[in-house]
């Protein structure tokens, strides 16, 4: 996550004290400043931030970039309840459709303790390293979420 961070800010750097009118051209600036990303990387980060293209070249919105991580946004969009299933896994609940999306969300924001997710189609399984980071996952994600309660 602090990765993710320091490269928007280099990302939004540059875009404010240069002319870029390409992705490719943002990788390889990222590359001067010690970023190894691919484009695809480039362009998340692009809709993440909400640059747009304006007279062929990137510029930041008036706003500046958003506050909340765009992860942790869907992750909150779309978790309705969290359950522990033994000391290795949460049963995470999401609305019909919706799990894909916020296991990739909970992938990439890479909470320590989570090994990794599986979704269903409402379903997330969601493994976790030991009994005590299954705690910690689930009250993060409890917090995150803004949900109540204790796992069960």
């Amino acid at each position: 996550m602090r990765q993710t961070r320091a490269r928007r800010r280099a990302l939004l750097e540059i875009v404010t004290t240069r002319a870029v009118g390409t992705q490719q051209e943002l990788v390889r600036a990222l590359a001067e400043r010690g970023f190894r990303v691919s484009q695809s990387t480039v362009s998340r980060d692009i809709a993440a931030l909400g640059l747009a293209l304006v007279r062929g070249r990137y510029v930041a919105p008036p706003a500046g970039p958003p506050e909340e991580d765009p992860h942790e946004a869907r992750v909150r969009g779309g978790l309705l309840e969290v359950r522990a299933a033994g000391d290795h896994l949460l049963v995470l609940l999401t609305p019909p459709g919706e799990a894909p999306g916020v296991a990739l969300a909970l992938d990439a924001l890479g909470l320590p303790g989570l090994v990794g997710t599986v979704a269903g189609d409402d379903t997330i399984f969601a493994a976790v390293e030991s009994a005590s980071a299954r705690d910690r996952v689930a009250a993060r994600l409890r917090r995150l979420a803004r949900l109540r309660g204790k796992a069960r």
